[in-house]
């Protein structure tokens, strides 16, 4: 029998249970439709007292240069690894490279040293190893999952992975074929046609503008050479986060990284982006088609995840969109009006811009209703504020939600990456309810004065000759 996870103060030996119920809940409230409310279910539940044990250290690896967030958890025999390589994401590319990061993320594991891409894919099956790539504007990141009786095996993949990746040809081609094809498709699906063209808006000339795959012309100029050099180029030991979970302690920690990533180079050689200044007096963008759905998205100003008012914004965006079919936004849209199937709010955190965004669908025959409501719903919250009863519930459903977070081995090396890259401290773990709990009503409603103001930019797809 397991003994309990180290991470969470508990007399109950049925945690991981809880967690499997609460996810098929999920999904089935969410997926499935149904009445029953997860929220409800949450702040009621044996979580919600859990309080969070692990301790979590800074390891220095001299060969590396660089510093990894640890934590020991060894309820199973498993170790995971998260590293993130900032400022090597999609906005980095040079001009004419456009969609190299997005390519090399689905085709880095396609061979690698004298491993060839069926080789790969043999060893991590047969050891139960497990490697995954993405990217986003800001970043190239990876995860390794592997249990402990195989780290050898696991270290020497992923360290030829990153050191000597192959883009094997045949994968290659057909990963290119791929992504041009979904490039043909984009503008068949409204959500991100709308998507593509709003960031454009938004972001104007700067690099966050454009379509992370790329465009025809630039994915079919890409030759294997230009991953690999974007690999030699950009992962290195300076541009360097990670976050390492499992059953090892310190020594065996360093040790790990020490021989998965001591071979980068010291600096990476990617291009520094340009400041980025958004016009927030833009007119509306609105884009006709023919569609049985009218999609509206807007964008604000947001804030940065180490400013004072974080956690202020993060409780109101909650409230407000961010909490699913039990948010303000949706109670009065969709629950009392029946004008949409789903709205919504939430926060991106970027390198170069922080927003506060947020949308709905609907038919074109409730089009003009349903903007003036949302409309109206955005500005009374800068004007009234939220109740005392709406921080309460909304505290109590964050932290109470929050243990969910350590259900997985990589989800807890996830979350020491990200403290890693927002330097949000080795005991933001035990704090982090703090934080929330620590909000008080003036300070959300001052944020949502700030914040849900009158500035914003709106883009729209779909049918308008039919509102009313």
């Amino acid at each position: 029998m397991s003994k309990k996870p180290a991470y969470l103060k508990t007399k109950s030996s049925s945690y991981w249970v809880i967690c499997a119920l609460l996810a098929a809940i999920a999904w089935f409230v969410y997926g499935a439709g149904n009445d029953f409310e997860l929220k409800y279910l949450v702040e009621n539940s044996v979580l919600k007292n859990r309080s969070f044990q692990g301790n979590v250290e800074e390891i220095f690896v001299p060969s590396l240069k660089t510093k990894a967030y640890f934590m020991e958890e060894n309820t199973n025999p498993l170790v995971a690894v998260s590293f993130l390589f900032d400022e090597a994401g999609t906005a980095y590319e040079e001009n004419g490279k456009e969609g190299l990061v997005a390519l090399s993320a689905a085709t880095i594991k396609d061979g690698a040293g004298e491993y060839s891409a069926k080789d790969l894919k043999e060893q991590m099956a047969v050891n139960g190893i497990k490697i995954a790539f993405s990217a986003n504007k800001d970043w190239f990141a990876g995860t390794l999952v592997t249990p402990k009786e195989n780290l050898p095996q696991a270290v020497d993949i992923l360290k030829n992975i990153l050191l000597k990746p192959n883009f094997e040809n045949e994968y290659f081609k057909l990963a290119k074929a791929q992504t041009i094809k979904v490039l043909k498709t984009e503008k068949e699906n409204p959500q991100k046609e709308l998507q593509l063209e709003f960031n454009k808006k938004i972001y104007q000339d700067h690099p966050y503008a454009k379509n992370p795959l790329g465009t025809e012309e630039s994915v079919n100029a890409l030759k294997r050479r230009d991953l690999k050099n974007f690999v030699k180029n950009n992962l290195a030991k300076e541009n360097l986060h990670l976050g390492i979970a499992g059953d090892l302690n310190k020594e065996e920690a360093a040790h790990l990284i020490a021989g998965i990533f001591s071979e980068l180079p010291d600096k990476p050689q990617a291009k520094n982006l340009p400041p980025l200044h958004i016009n927030w007096q833009q007119e509306p963008l609105q884009i006709n088609r023919k569609s049985g759905q009218t999609i509206v998205t807007f964008a604000g100003m947001g804030t940065c995840r180490k400013c004072e008012d974080f956690y202020s914004l993060y409780i109101a965006n909650y409230i407000f969109g961010g909490s699913g079919l039990n948010s303000k936004i949706n109670m009065s849209l969709r629950e009392k009006e029946g004008l949409t199937y789903g709205a919504y709010s939430a926060l991106v955190i970027t390198n170069k811009a922080n927003l506060l965004v947020a949308g709905f669908s609907t038919t074109p025959d409730n089009y003009v209703r349903a903007q003036n409501m949302f409309y109206d719903e955005w500005l009374n919250v800068a004007k009234e504020g939220f109740s005392e009863d709406e921080l309460t519930a909304a505290k109590n459903y964050l932290t109470s939600s929050y243990n969910l977070r350590f259900a997985s081995i990589d989800g807890i090396a996830d979350m020491l990456v990200m403290m890693q890259k927002y330097d949000l401290g080795l005991d933001f773990l035990q704090k982090r309810n703090d934080y929330v709990n620590a909000v008080t009503l003036q300070q959300l409603n001052d944020a949502a004065a700030k914040y849900f103001t009158k500035e914003i930019l709106r883009a729209e797809i779909g049918n308008f000759k039919e509102g009313n």
